[in-house]
């Protein structure tokens, strides 16, 4: 039966490298939550209250999984986490067990302090996961906040569709190369219907993931008309990837082959 998987990309390397942490500790909130007004589509002011809870510091990645602790105030439905390292290295982190939770983990450059947002539900575990290189040192100061968090709704639906395309693309490369399942006539047969559908959403679609679509079209077409390809190469997918992860929609390959 087929098997539903996240499509991380690149950050699914870091979680697969995992070493010891060298050091993790936290240093006390701030002593009061700060009150904000927003105003409603309908006029209504609605008080947001945001609090800065504990700086959590490390070195390396936090092991084992899923992480530290990470306590969650009981008003929070949003929480945005300045991570900084330095170094120009990649790092991950994870909220929880976003598989679980319906979110994404999100991954960026140690180049000083970047700011990265997740929603807190019910379904939100209290722990903080960070993959950075074994030597790498990093802080995370993270702000709660009760506004909720909004996915872009087009966006969201523009991940789904694609979802479905590189869930294409992957069974066919994984059916023909690793599993020997079908011939290459099948395999182009597959492909190719994945890039009429990856042709329509590139011209349909309205979000910022028009030209990564449009530039994963060309390369399928030409040099990346080839069995495997995809399998080796993704940097032409990691911009998607990255966009729907911090819209916390997730790309969810769905595999015929493999356990």
């Amino acid at each position: 039966m087929p098997h539903p998987r996240p499509a991380l990309g690149a950050a699914a390397a870091f979680a697969a490298l995992v070493v010891m942490l060298a050091g993790c500790t936290a240093a006390e909130p701030e002593a009061d939550p700060t009150p904000t007004a927003t105003a409603t589509a309908t006029g209504e002011t609605v008080a947001q209250v945001s609090t800065t809870g504990p700086v959590i510091t490390g070195t390396g990645p936090t092991e084992p999984y899923p992480g530290v602790d990470f306590p969650l105030p009981d008003h929070a439905r949003s929480v945005t986490i300045d991570f900084e390292c330095e170094g120009g290295l990649n790092f991950h982190l994870e909220v929880g067990d976003p598989m679980a939770a319906g979110e994404a983990a999100l991954r960026g450059t140690c180049d000083g302090i970047t700011s990265l947002t997740w929603p807190v539900t019910e379904q939100t575990a209290p722990k903080l996961f960070v993959w950075t290189p074994e030597d790498v040192a990093w802080t995370a100061t993270p702000h709660f906040s009760t506004a909720e968090f909004l996915r872009d709704e087009a966006i969201t639906t523009e991940c789904d569709a694609f979802s479905d395309i590189y869930s294409a693309f992957s069974n066919a490369d994984i059916g023909y190369t690793e599993y020997q399942a079908f011939d290459q006539v099948e395999w182009t047969r597959r492909v190719d219907a994945a890039i009429v559908d990856l042709e329509t959403l590139a011209g349909a679609s309205e979000t910022t993931m028009s030209d990564p679509f449009t530039a994963l079209l060309s390369w399928v077409q030409g040099d990346g008309h080839t069995p495997g390809a995809l399998l080796q190469d993704t940097s032409l997918i990691d911009p998607i990837s990255d966009t729907c992860n911090t819209n916390h929609s997730p790309l969810i390959l769905i595999g015929e082959f493999g356990g």
